[in-house]
């Protein structure tokens, strides 16, 4: 320390946090005065090359006016998670449509809604294909049909890579779902499991991604809560 950390919000977003120095029990650090604010929980997820790393949670327990856009914060860390690169619970391979409503959008107006195209989906996480460009920290609604049942769920975008066809292919966490769709989820994963990495499972994702990274696009520049 002092050292700079992104973090993600559970208002919604991801943003810079300035650690400045630890006493006793306290974290000291500085953020946008429009970004924090008091008992907000923000999460580091931090990370190395092999994907492995941890997740630490803070609370903000005080925060203290000092000048222009940044507040003194005083943080507790309320959980250290260790992560390894396995992904935590399998997904099935999907092709189905979706409605996304934006709950938060660093780049789109709240309810604004937009078609996507789910890729894969588990009880914990989903993937899907969409022409927006969406940031780290993203809330959407998404609504859908999964074996002839409506599902409904809450999730935050946590990467967004390039697809074919100036397409990205979003990954994101669940966050808020009913327990009965969440069930359905569950069964549905269950029935897709493979051995290994989603690229592993399905060899083309693989292939359809390199091709993307590698072509150049002209023109491509480089809330409802649920009970869980």
């Amino acid at each position: 320390m002092p050292c700079s950390i992104d973090v993600i919000s559970d208002d919604g977003g991801c943003f810079p946090l300035t650690l400045a120095a630890v006493e006793g029990n306290l974290v000291y650090g500085y953020g946008d005065r429009e970004l924090v604010r008091k008992d907000l929980d923000l999460e580091a997820r931090l990370r190395d090359d092999r994907g492995e790393g941890w997740d630490i949670h803070f609370n903000i327990l005080r925060s203290y006016f000092q000048s222009g856009d940044e507040l003194l914060l005083h943080l507790e860390v309320t959980e250290v998670v260790v992560r390894d690169a396995e992904r935590r619970s399998p997904r099935a391979h999907l092709a189905e449509l979706a409605t996304a409503r934006v709950l938060y959008g660093k780049a789109h107006d709240r309810d604004e809604l937009f078609d996507v195209r789910l890729a894969d989906v588990s009880p914990r996480g989903a993937a899907f294909i969409s022409e927006r460009t969406l940031s780290t920290g993203d809330l959407l609604e998404l609504t859908t049909v999964v074996d002839d049942r409506p599902i409904l769920f809450e999730v935050r975008v946590v990467r967004s890579i390039p697809a074919i066809y100036g397409r990205n292919r979003v990954g994101c966490e669940v966050t808020s779902i009913l327990e009965a769709d969440r069930h359905t989820l569950k069964q549905l994963s269950e029935r897709y499991e493979r051995e290994g990495s989603p690229e592993q499972r399905n060899p083309e994702i693989a292939r359809t991604l390199q091709a993307a990274r590698s072509q150049t696009l002209p023109g491509r520049p480089p809330a409802r809560r649920y009970d869980t």
